[in-house]
């Protein structure tokens, strides 16, 4: 069977990239048995200015939120903004029913925090980029 062609899928073309995302769902939906929701979290924080200091972007997919973005502007950092944002984040999950939350990060980044959070770390990766480890955690909801 041939392929036909491979071509480069353009940002704005969302319904393609719905119906590569339905192909999966379709061929893992006898291991799940359902379709889980895909659900889209978005959090920002502002200051009392209104000037965006954080925020956090996720997805919740296959009943596990994943943050793939978690960040506090210059100084808003270690002064609890990360960890609310986490908190609502972990929140959310529950109200949609998680199972839990994963995330990846660099040894440079914040390991510890995560830790600090209640997140395990479940997988690395030596070397990922210049020679910074990238971790992978895990938090059961």
């Amino acid at each position: 069977m041939g392929h036909g062609s491979i071509s480069t899928l353009q940002t704005e073309d969302r319904d393609t990239a719905n119906a590569i995302l339905d192909l999966l769902i379709d061929y893992n939906l006898p291991y799940f048995g359902e379709r889980p929701p895909v659900d889209t979290v978005r959090l920002a924080a502002r200051d009392d200015e209104g000037t965006l200091v954080g925020g956090l972007l996720g997805q919740i997919r296959v009943h596990w939120l994943h943050v793939d973005i978690l960040v506090a502007a210059p100084g808003h950092r270690q002064h609890g903004l990360g960890s609310a944002l986490m908190a609502e984040a972990e929140r959310i999950a529950r109200s949609q029913q998680c199972l839990g939350i994963w995330l990846d990060t660099f040894e440079f980044q914040a390991p510890g925090f995560y830790e600090r959070l209640g997140f395990t770390r479940c997988g690395s990766i030596a070397n990922f980029c210049n020679g910074h480890d990238r971790h992978i955690y895990e938090k059961r909801l």
